[in-house]
């Protein structure tokens, strides 16, 4: 299935709602307008029916949903995904003499094995996983580094990110939340992301 068939959440609706009601307060829209779209988002029930609702509103990279399947680029500068956002399948990131960076703590995985190839040329990838993804570093590095803070995940079936690709004089760096001990224990934070 396509991910603009996807059944959108209520949390998406709420995210689109909020671009809205941005838009109204800085007069880009209008109220008449901003109800017009209201109704849109309220009515919507596919992930595919709401990103055009913001089109017009916001810069791509602050969309309140993104279904594009463009690779991420970091040519000389920097890019970033953050947000909600669609991980389609076999994704690009790619850091020549530049920086990229992926938040998937709120990303959207269309199966529960995600690959990505992660390339660093005398630049830096960073990405952000939430809490019970279990992390796979394959590939290989050349006078560079590619790292994990993710630990082994205690579900029986957890959600798999595999990083393939190369580092070449560059950096390939995923984070996943700290574990915090509090009185002894181990205290976890609530779950968000990947899927949900």
């Amino acid at each position: 299935m396509s991910p603009e068939r996807l059944r959108a959440s209520d949390t998406d609706r709420e995210r689109v709602l909020k671009a809205l009601r941005d838009a109204a307060a800085d007069g880009r829209i209008d109220l008449e307008e901003f109800e017009e779209r209201s109704s849109l988002v309220h009515g919507a029930l596919t992930l595919g029916e709401l990103p055009g609702i913001t089109a017009d509103l916001l810069p791509v990279e602050r969309q309140p949903i993104r279904l594009d399947p463009q690779p991420l680029v970091g040519l000389f500068g920097n890019t970033a995904r953050r947000g909600r956002w669609v991980a389609y399948p076999g994704e690009y990131a790619v850091a020549v003499v530049g920086r990229v960076e992926v938040d998937m703590r709120e990303a959207l995985l269309m199966h529960n094995h995600h690959r990505m190839t992660v390339t660093a040329v005398l630049g830096r990838v960073e990405i952000d996983v939430p809490e019970g993804v279990e992390v796979r570093l394959t590939g290989w590095s050349f006078l560079g580094r590619r790292t994990t803070t993710a630990r082994r995940s205690g579900m029986s079936d957890p959600p798999v990110l595999e990083i393939d690709g190369f580092s070449l004089f560059g950096v390939v760096r995923v984070r996943a939340p700290r574990r915090r001990r509090f009185l002894g224990r181990l205290r976890r934070a609530p779950r968000r992301g990947i899927g949900s």
